[in-house]
Parts: structure tokens; sequence; C-alpha cells
């Protein structure tokens, strides 16, 4: 909107003053003055705001309207106040430093030269501005109040005591333009990072989530990308206010366009001449939530549904087995009791000192309804307090006075494990580790992870299945309950179906062609793969098929003086690798450590990358292949760059959740009137910088 009402008055330059003066700041463009019948400006209105803007006083500078933007439309600030400096020093338009919110050491004080003073800190405007950033910064990426430098007393004191009353920490208002400041400074090196990244012929990728709360609603999008050196970069793109808009596909389709155009991700627009849409053209693979409406929404890019939520799912079917299912409602009951009842808690803890455990309670998880993680822990809990649990069940009702009625308000016995129940937990343990060991290490950030998602889902399918022996803290186990029996089928079931079976072709064929660029697994190398994976996915098929996508779109043409590098177009694939994924995996017939026996070498011009790198021998499952990538890219300088792209494509939406988690520090309970651009823009400053 800001936009069209700066066009609509691109002929003022300035506003002219009786004394000849011109003001020439850009925020002025977006107000009207007021004037009273002797020509003195008393107010100015806000266009912005259209007709029922309220007035402004005007005090002969900018700063209350910077103030204003800065609030009300924060869009605009950035656009035409946060390159300048936003303490309110002199920009050209008249306004005086802001002495009263930011002492320098002047003032009226300044010709004072007593002994005090003599001691005192000279702070220049420069490095108060930049203190300010400096605070500012911590502020949203520590996730506290914009508030604090204001309203803390000891915060004051601190920097009191430290500059001797000569720097004086910023307002909120202050605060809060310094965040926008940072956020358009975020914003503009992220458009020059993409801008790079482009240049190279690597394209990003996206991951996307919605969050609401407490009446507010933000849509997170975050890009992914390997730097030259392997390593994974996780920027945010946009945490849009979505609390007006319709979560439908189209809205979300049309936000994610909006915002990947706004950073030169390809072109977005509807207008007269017609609708131009060429973002998908620039994005290489994208990981959405499960919901459907975001699945929908982001059908026109080539992407998958988030790995975590999707091993949640199959994860669901082991629980939801009748008898499987009470138990552990059993368990969530029991959980209740001992965390609430203070007497049942002091009983237990009585119980695990006579055998000599460590005094603890069920781990509690609000999410154990539908996040089966938190069932596991809890289950896992039960089997190591197993004899302490026992033994409360025989000395409760001897020691309370009461048992049957519960003095304390508790509900226990209903909830009591007996006889084959503690089976099913056990055993459940067993089958239950293996799902929530794939979620940790396909939610990593700090690894790339779409070349791990074949071989932990592939492990997960096989420790599934009823004829594969089970080791629960390394001992080996065996499932006897028939309960159990029968949801370790429906698990292995589900994990084929959703993996194997039912995943569209084009998906599973560019897992299977990132497994090729993991030199620990480029043969397929793991023991599970051969039983589950479709034939038309072998190892060969997959390696035909990045041999296809080398030649197609990376291969540089021989003999040509001055190449061009890669292009930045679609590219079908993607990929991953892990730190502790042999931890995970179990042992395999790995060959030598490449990384330790082959030498970096120069390839002769005639030789082709690809089958250059297809001809080292496998690497052992504890290689670091991002490491290895690093190692070998000046030899493989072609085919690094595709696989740099392939793997930055993350195998799930984690990175938006823990976003997600600052945006529900920054809107607390205590923090409820905390605005959605205020958020938008405290996590582009927090991220980005």
């Amino acid at each position: 909107m800001y936009v069209a009402c700066l066009g609509s008055f691109a002929d003022n330059d300035g506003f002219e003053e009786a004394d000849g003066g011109r003001r020439r700041a850009a925020c002025w463009k977006l107000f009207r003055l007021q004037k009273d019948e002797n020509g003195k400006v008393i107010f100015v209105k806000c266009i912005l705001c259209g007709p029922e803007s309220r007035a402004i006083p005007f005090s002969g500078c900018a700063t209350n309207m910077r103030t204003h933007l800065s609030f009300a439309h924060k869009d605009a600030y950035c656009t035409t106040c946060a390159p300048a400096s936003p303490d309110g020093g002199d920009d050209g338009d008249g306004d005086p430093p802001a002495a009263s919110e930011s002492n320098t050491g002047g003032g009226q004080d300044s010709g004072r030269q007593g002994s005090l003073e003599a001691f005192m800190l000279q702070i220049s405007s420069e490095q108060r501005d930049m203190l300010h950033l400096k605070i500012s910064r911590w502020l949203v990426r520590c996730r506290r109040p914009l508030s604090l430098p204001e309203a803390d007393a000891e915060f004051r004191e601190v920097f009191d005591l430290i500059f001797k009353g000569s720097y004086k920490p910023p307002s909120y208002n202050l605060v809060v333009q310094y965040v926008l400041k940072l956020s358009q400074q975020g914003k503009s090196r992220l458009i020059t990072q993409l801008a790079a990244l482009l240049e190279e012929g690597i394209l990003p990728s996206l991951g996307g989530d919605i969050w609401s709360q407490g009446g507010i609603a933000i849509f997170g999008i975050l890009v992914y990308w390997l730097d030259e050196n392997f390593c994974i970069q996780e920027r945010l793109l946009g945490a849009l206010p979505f609390s007006e808009q319709r979560h439908t596909a189209e809205e979300l389709e049309k936000a994610t366009k909006q915002a990947c155009a706004e950073f030169g991700l390809g072109e977005y627009r509807n207008d007269s001449s017609g609708l131009v849409d060429t973002v998908a053209e620039y994005i290489h693979a994208t990981a959405s939530d499960n919901a459907a409406n975001i699945v929908c929404g982001l059908h026109s890019f080539d992407g998958h549904e988030c790995a975590n939520h999707t091993v949640s799912l199959i994860a669901k079917t082991f629980l939801d087995q009748p008898n499987v299912r009470k138990v552990f409602m059993k368990l969530r009951g029991m959980t209740t009791h001992f965390n609430h009842s203070v007497i049942g808690a002091k009983l237990l803890q009585e119980c695990q000192r006579k055998h000599g455990l460590s005094q603890s309670k069920p781990p509690q998880d609000n999410d154990t309804r539908t996040g089966w993680g938190g069932a596991c822990k809890q289950a896992i809990w039960f089997i190591h307090n197993q004899i302490a649990v026992q033994m409360y069940d025989v000395d409760r009702p001897v020691k309370a006075a009461n048992a049957v009625a519960n003095p304390d308000g508790s509900v226990y016995r209903t909830h009591q494990l007996v006889g084959v129940d503690w089976d099913i937990v056990r055993e459940s343990c067993y089958v239950l580790q293996y799902c929530k060991n794939a979620c940790d290490l396909l939610q990593g950030s700090k690894y790339v992870t779409s070349n791990l998602l074949l071989p932990v889902i592939g492990r997960m399918a096989y420790i599934s299945h009823k004829d594969t022996p089970l080791k629960f803290e390394k001992e080996n186990v065996k499932v006897l309950n028939e309960d159990v029996k029968e949801a370790r089928e429906l698990l292995y079931k589900e994990t084929c179906k959703r993996y194997f079976n039912d995943l569209a072709d084009c998906k599973l064929e560019d897992f299977a062609v990132a497994t090729v660029f993991d030199p620990r697994y480029k043969l397929f190398n793991f023991k599970f793969a051969n039983r589950f994976m479709r034939g038309n996915f072998s190892a060969e098929v997959a390696t035909k098929r990045a041999t296809k996508a080398w030649v197609a779109d990376w291969k540089p043409t021989p003999a040509v003086a001055d190449t061009p590098e890669p292009s930045a177009k679609k590219q079908k694939v993607r990929g991953r690798e892990v730190v502790t994924v042999a931890n995970f995996l179990g042992d395999s017939d790995d060959e030598e450590d490449l990384a330790s026996t082959v030498e970096p070498q120069e390839m002769p011009v005639d030789e082709d990358e690809l089958d250059l790198y297809l001809s080292y021998p496998v690497a052992k499952a504890d290689v670091d292949p991002q490491e290895w990538w690093r190692v070998h890219k000046s030899e493989l300088p072609n085919l690094s760059k595709m696989v740099r792209q392939f793997w930055g494509a993350p195998a799930s939406t984690a990175g938006v959740e823990r976003a997600f988690s600052a945006v529900t520090d920054m809107h607390s309970d205590l923090r409820r009137s905390l605005q959605e651009g205020t958020i938008q823009h405290s996590l582009m400053a927090a991220m980005n910088t």
C-alpha cells in the first residue's frame, strides 16, 4: 500500500518551509502537513492510514513520524527510514540528536570539567549507534522483551556502572526502530547471498509451516543451501502474518511465491499484462508440514512432506493397536499421578532409594496424545524404574491412610500396571526406540539430512520386520507378546506403504539419487536396502538417473574455452549427511575410509567427474560426508556443485519448528500485546544478521 502512496506523491520532492528550507527525508512523503490560520504547522497526518488517520504532533523534525511508521507501518519504515540512523540523529531533515533518550556525555553539563568528569568515558554518536544496535540484536536473539532496557532498572545500572553515566540504553521506541533496521540489513544480506548462489548455478530449497497461538498466526518460510565449504545455511525467508487470511492452499502458495520473488527468486506478479510466475524455476525442492493445505499450497514446487511428521504418523499405528493403546493410557495416568501427587512422589522416592535408583519422576509431555516421542520416553522411564513402581504398588495401601479415596486428590488404581502390561511396555520400547532415533537423525540442522532418509527409513522397516532380532541397550531381546507382535507388523506395513509403495516415483527417485552422492551409501550397501526398495530404484538405476541429470544440466561441455557455469535451472534430486549415523544404521560391509586412503588429485581433462567419484572405494560408516566433499571438491568442482544443490534440501521442517519456538517465547503469556509485524521483523533480525 505504501508503495502506491509513494508513487502518487512522487512529484513531491520535499515540503518547502517559509525560510526556503526543504524536508529531504523520505518519510516526509508519507505525511500531510496541517497548518493553522497563521500558516504554522501544528500536526501531520499519515497518508498510509487513509482518511481515518489520527493527528500526529509536529515537533519540527521527523522523529514523531518515524516513530509512527515503526509501529503502524513497519514495512514502510524499513523502506524509508531503516537505512538512516534510527536514533533521531541528523538525516537531512533537520532532526536534532535524541539527547533525552541517549546521553552522549555532552549536553548542558558538557562544559563542566570537574574531577569526576575526568574519569567519564566519552561516547561518540557512532559508538552509541553501535551499542544500540548490539543491544537490540541481543534482545531479539535471546528472545528478551524489547522494553527491557527501558523498564529494567538493574539493566540500566549495569551500563551506568560501566560507562560512568556517559551512555544510556535505548528506549523501547528506539529498540523497535533498531530491530527494523536489523531486519532490513538481514533482508539485504540474504538477497545478496541468494544472488551469489544463483550465479554459481545452484538453486536453494525451502521449508514451510504455520504457527498459531494466542490469536495470531505466522507462516514461516526458511531457505536452505550449502555454501562452498559444504556447511548447511539456514535463513528466514519470511515470517508472514497470517491471522487475517484464510489458511487455504491458494493463499499459502501466493504468499510463498511473493516472498520468494521479494528476495530475487524468480518473478511473481498479476497485473494488467497477466500472470507472471517463474518462482518454481528458482527453487530446487521444498519440505512442508504434512497438513493437506500446506502440501497443496506447495504443490507447484518439487518437494516432500516432513520426514519427522511422517515417522510420527507411522509410529502412531503401533500405538493404535487396542491393547497397546490401553497400556500407554495407563502410563499417562501414572505419570500424571506421580507428578501431581505430593504423597505419591514422596513414597516413590523412598522406593527408589531402597533399590539404589536415582530419584526422579516419569517425564511429562503435554503432547503425548499425538507426539509418540513423549510416550516412548515415559515407557523407557517405567522400564528403568519397574522394581520401584512395583514396590510402590505394594506399600501404598499400608502407608496411605485411605488408599481407596486417595486423600491427596490423585487417582492411581485405575492406571496401575499389572501382569502382562509390563511385558507390553518393555517390548514396545524395543521397537519404538528405533523410530525415536530416526526422528533425532532426520531433524538435524547442522548437517544435511536428505541423503540420510532412505538409509534411516530403510533401517526402520528392517527393525519392524517380524524376523529381525532386536536390541535394547546393547542386550538381545525377543518379542513374545502377541499384541506387540501385531503392533510391530502394523508398523512395518505402514513404513513400507508410506515410503516404498505410495511415495511418488519422482520423490523416491530424488531420495535414491541423493543417496548415490553419499560416499558411504553410493552402492546402496546398507543391509536392508534391497529387501524394501522397489526394483526400479536399485543402486544401478539410481546411478543411471544421477548420470542423466549430470549430463543434462551439470557436466561441462568438452574442449570449449571459458566454459560457462551451469545455469540455475531446475534439477531433480536431493542429498544428505549425518554425523553419528553409524550408531543407528549399525555395521555395514564398507570398504576402506575414503578420506584417509584417497588423496585429492588433479583430474585429467577428458575424465568424467561422476565416473571418477563412482570409482572411489566406499567410505566407512563413520566418515563425515560433508568433510569428504570438502576434501575432494577441488578434483570434482562441477559435481560438487551438483551435490551442494541436492543436499541443500532438508528432510524435515524441524528448522521451521525451531523458529516457531522462538516465536512462542516472544509471544508468551506475559507478552501477548506484541504485534505480528514486530514478531516478523524480530525473527528476521535474529536469524539473518
